[in-house]
């Protein structure tokens, strides 16, 4: 008695890809002797696959990584629709055509975000060394590959007006920010010091104390940051700690290892960029969520070396963009980008992937839950 026993069984029922054939008859006027050919409603594509099955090669390339050649095997022996190495590439093509006027709303969107994480890695194309960028904020991730790591790309990512705080590394491409509105990664500083203390000798004191600080620095951080800006609480316990690395760094220009007195001097300089997350609204302490973001391009860098052509540099970018926004706003991709291949082939607007912001009230209404 009581409760029954439960067993679930999950399987897949057999798929197999519909093909439907439209038939466009020509008549010929009895009066006339003009010929005239029927036309294909208006929800059927002009091509040879539907929006879900383009869908669905892009996604299988985008961000599973899978090669041309993966995909046709999929399509072959999972879904039943055999297809050419020359269709997956033009579907490719074609999603990534469809996928403009959404990035170009992504790329408006981290402009005025208040905060912006953004990091850089090594990329190909064609042979020729390039460099893939990603600025990563709290509804839109955006990645750009471009042939330089200089200043002017995450210029041209975040636009020279930009007003937020940024959250990186130390490289100097984005010493352009003023460090007020900065936040430097601690997470890359405790990598720096930590090399400090296997470089031995004087360097190594210096090292193992600032692994020390920046512990306490984490743990005082995972205390406080639920805190709402300002966050008081946070502030008082990093205070200590502020006095304690300012000393630290002041006897690492004294040391006398060259290794030491670098990492110090440059970290004087940007002293403003190393607390920004202490009051900050949306600040953390470390560049995570760029890193993070930037994974699947490096994995999908080691398997492909990089892209061959302009127009396959344009596909990694945009599906890179749209798989990493769609999980930042727990959104189906496969879902999404299916919308994106039905509204370009039947002609509509193409939806965006920023969220729709809430529908203002008239004056003087008020929203009750139900």
């Amino acid at each position: 008695m009581g409760e029954p026993v439960r067993h679930q069984v999950t399987e897949l029922p057999p798929v197999q890809a519909v093909v439907t054939e439209h038939q466009l008859h020509h008549v010929r006027c009895s009066g006339c002797g003009t010929t005239t050919c029927a036309t294909l409603p208006s929800d059927v594509p002009a091509g040879a696959f539907g929006p879900r099955l383009q869908a669905t090669v892009a996604v299988l390339s985008g961000r599973y990584r899978l090669s041309r050649r993966e995909v046709v095997g999929v399509c072959t022996d999972v879904l039943g629709a055999p297809l050419a190495v020359g269709s997956v590439d033009g579907l490719c093509q074609a999603t990534a055509q469809a996928l403009a006027a959404p990035m170009a709303g992504l790329a408006a969107a981290v402009r005025e975000a208040p905060a912006a994480h953004a990091d850089e890695t090594s990329w190909r194309e064609a042979g020729q060394r390039c460099w893939l960028w990603v600025v990563v904020t709290a509804v839109a991730t955006v990645f750009t590959i471009a042939h330089s790591r200089g200043s002017q790309v995450i210029k041209g990512l975040l636009g020279e007006e930009f007003a937020g705080r940024l959250i990186s590394d130390r490289w100097s491409a984005y010493t352009w920010v003023p460090a007020e509105r900065r936040q430097v990664c601690w997470a890359h500083l405790k990598r720096d010091f930590q090399a400090l203390a296997d470089a031995g000798g004087a360097a190594r004191a210096i090292g193992d104390e600032g692994l020390v600080l920046i512990e306490r620095l984490f743990a005082a951080w995972q205390a406080g940051r639920a805190e709402p800006a300002p966050r008081p609480g946070l502030a008082a316990q990093v205070l200590p700690l502020q006095v304690e690395f300012r000393a630290l760094l002041e006897r690492g220009q004294q040391s006398g290892h060259y290794k030491a007195i670098g990492l110090c001097d440059s970290l004087r300089k940007l002293w403003p960029a190393l607390w920004t997350f202490v009051t900050a609204p949306g600040v953390e302490p470390t560049n995570n969520r760029a890193e993070q973001a930037i994974r699947p391009a490096v994995l999908w860098r080691k398997g492909s070396f990089g892209t061959q052509s302009t127009t396959g540099t344009r596909f990694v970018e945009r599906l890179l963009s749209v798989a990493a926004t769609c999980k930042q706003q727990d959104r189906s991709l496969l879902g999404y980008v299916t919308a994106v291949c039905r509204a370009a082939q039947q002609g509509h607007p193409i939806p965006s992937l920023l969220p729709t912001p809430p529908t203002a009230l008239p004056t003087g209404l008020t929203a009750h839950a139900a």
